[in-house]
């Protein structure tokens, strides 16, 4: 009797296989979609990270440039010696211009501008739309003389020691005393314990400059910068750089993923040293009155189909930055 029994027992009827089958096709499908839920939400906190990045680091950028404007050391600007031709081009170069202050806007509609005499930034480059942005500066390394300069005397002697590898010849340089600068193209600059650097009017329009300068004058750099948006060989948007470097121009891109930069300039109409409007490049009066700047990136997530609608993120960055050159 009970052998019988256990032998009714054996197996599984055809329902109970359907039932487990059933079960476990849903508890399958749920881990599935628990999988795939995790998958894209890490998919879009990895794409929104590096989005914040990106906006970060453009705006560290273009605050540290914006920012120092127009620096030229800490004295006021004195005569300039305009670039003659450095790049051999027969035409006279103002790569050295600081006619508005070391900064000046532009909207796309507006370009093409001079980078130099033989390069133009244009709207083939520039994305439909964003502005653009030009600054110049002295670079943050100065190096101090070594000797006396006559205002006619078309050397200047640095120390090697701190100097050497910071300057070449065609290389558009700064010197200040915190009284008075000038700016000025080097022809050429020798190697050794002393290092001369000659600016004669070979390349500049005179080898005179405004005064004499001795010991405590500081030799710098010119930096030259125009940033704006362009569009990448992927087809993507990207925060681009042409830069001066020595007489050749540079287009570096910098930050991928930034599909705009929209400026406004805060212009001084008072002369108290605070904007009293903020208005676009186009709009400015004056230039040389502008004292801050509201600058302003649109970042968009690299990949697509991270959002609830299957497209990219955006994020919009701004900040109001100080040009410290300008309120002192």
């Amino acid at each position: 009797m009970n052998r019988r029994s256990i032998n009714k027992q054996q197996g599984l009827s055809l329902i109970e296989v359907m039932i487990a089958i059933v079960i476990s096709s849903l508890l399958m499908a749920g881990t599935i979609q628990i999988f795939v839920n995790n998958k894209q939400t890490y998919r879009v906190q990895e794409a929104v990270s590096r989005l914040q990045e990106n906006g970060r680091f453009a705006m560290q950028i273009l605050t540290k440039d914006i920012r120092m404007a127009g620096f030229t050391g800490c004295g006021r600007m004195g005569t300039i010696s305009n670039i003659a031709d450095i790049d051999g081009d027969g035409i006279a170069d103002q790569t050295s211009d600081f006619s508005t202050g070391g900064i000046d806007g532009r909207e796309e509609a507006a370009l093409p501008v001079n980078i130099t005499n033989t390069v133009q930034l244009t709207t083939a480059e520039v994305n439909d739309g964003t502005d653009v942005i030009l600054i110049k500066r002295a670079s943050d390394t100065g190096v101090r003389l070594v000797g006396n300069m006559g205002v006619v005397n078309a050397n200047i002697q640095l120390d090697s020691a701190t100097a050497a590898g910071l300057f070449a010849a065609d290389d558009i340089l700064i010197i200040s005393d915190c009284e008075a600068t000038d700016i000025f193209a080097a022809n050429n600059v020798s190697s050794g314990g002393t290092i001369t650097i000659a600016h004669s009017s070979a390349v500049n329009t005179s080898n005179n400059l405004s005064k004499l300068y001795d010991t405590d004058a500081t030799v710098m750099k010119m930096e030259s910068f125009a940033y704006y948006i362009g569009t990448n060989a992927a087809g993507s948007p990207s925060l681009y750089r042409k830069r001066l470097d020595n007489v050749n121009v540079v287009t570096e891109e910098l930050i991928d993923g930034i599909e705009d930069m929209e400026i406004k300039y805060g212009e001084d109409t008072d002369a108290d040293g605070t904007a009293n409007i903020y208005r676009d490049a186009g709009a400015v009066t004056n230039m040389q009155n502008v004292v801050s700047a509201r600058l302003t990136f649109t970042a968009r997530t690299l990949e697509d189909n991270v959002s609830l609608n299957g497209g990219r993120i955006t994020r919009d960055f701004s900040s109001t930055i100080t040009i410290r050159n300008r309120v002192n």
